[in-house]
C-alpha cells in the first residue's frame, strides 16, 4: 500500500508540530523553589558579596549609582552572576527578609538575571508573590521584568510572556510593554550586556 505524497507530508507535519510544542512545554516548566529549605535560604556567599556591596556603598539607594548594574564590575558578584542558580535559594531568603533593605534586593535580583529559564520563570513567580506582600518593592520588580540576559533570549516564550503580562502592566507604560511583547526591545538590546 503506497501513501500519497500529501499524506506524508501531513504526517511530518504533524509530527514535526507535535515535537515542537513538547520542546516549547519542557522549555517553559520552572522549577519548584519550595523545594528550599531554610538552610537552603540562610545566609551563604551570596549575603556576604551584598552585605559587603551595601557597607562599601555605604548603604546608597541603589538610584545614587552610576548604573543599576555596576555592582556587576565587582569580581566577587560577577563569580556570583555567573552562577546564579547555586545560590538561587539564598536569594529567595534575601528577597523575603524584611530586615533587608531594598537596594540589597535590588542587587541580588540583578545578580540572578543570568538564571537559566526553568529557575528564572519561577524567579518571576517569586518576586510576584513578594511584590504582592509588600517584601520587594516595585524597582526590584521591575529588574526581574524587563528582559535581560536570559529574559532577553525568552520574550517569545509563552510561560515567560504570561508571567510578563501578569505584572508588567502595573510596572511599565503600555507602550513599553507593547514594545517588550512584540520583540523591539530584544533587536535594540543585543549586544548591550545585561
Amino acid at each position: 500500500m503506497n501513501r500519497s505524497p500529501t499524506r506524508t507530508a501531513l504526517y511530518g507535519c504533524i509530527a514535526l508540530a507535535l515535537a515542537v510544542s513538547i520542546a516549547i512545554w519542557t522549555i517553559g516548566r520552572p522549577i519548584d523553589s519550595n523545594l528550599c529549605s531554610g538552610a537552603d535560604r540562610a545566609p551563604g556567599p551570596l549575603t556576604e558579596v551584598i552585605s559587603q556591596y551595601f557597607k562599601d556603598t555605604h548603604g546608597a539607594d541603589w538610584q545614587e549609582e552610576i548604573s543599576s548594574l555596576i555592582i556587576l564590575g565587582v569580581p566577587s558578584a560577577q563569580a556570583l552572576a555567573r552562577q546564579p542558580q547555586a545560590h538561587y535559594c539564598e536569594a529567595l531568603g534575601l528577597l523575603e527578609s524584611p530586615q533587608r533593605a531594598p537596594s540589597e534586593k535590588f542587587h541580588t535580583a540583578v545578580l540572578m538575571l543570568s538564571l537559566p529559564i526553568d529557575y528564572y520563570l519561577d524567579f518571576m513567580d517569586r518576586s510576584h508573590e513578594l511584590y504582592q506582600r509588600g517584601l520587594i518593592d516595585r524597582s526590584v520588580l521591575s529588574m526581574v521584568l524587563l528582559p535581560r540576559s536570559t529574559a532577553l533570549n525568552y520574550w517569545w516564550l509563552p510561560q515567560w510572556r504570561s508571567r510578563f503580562q501578569r505584572d508588567a502592566p502595573g510596572i511599565f507604560s503600555e507602550a513599553h510593554v507593547k514594545e517588550i511583547l512584540s520583540g523591539e526591545h530584544w533587536f535594540d538590546y543585543p549586544g548591550r550586556g545585561y
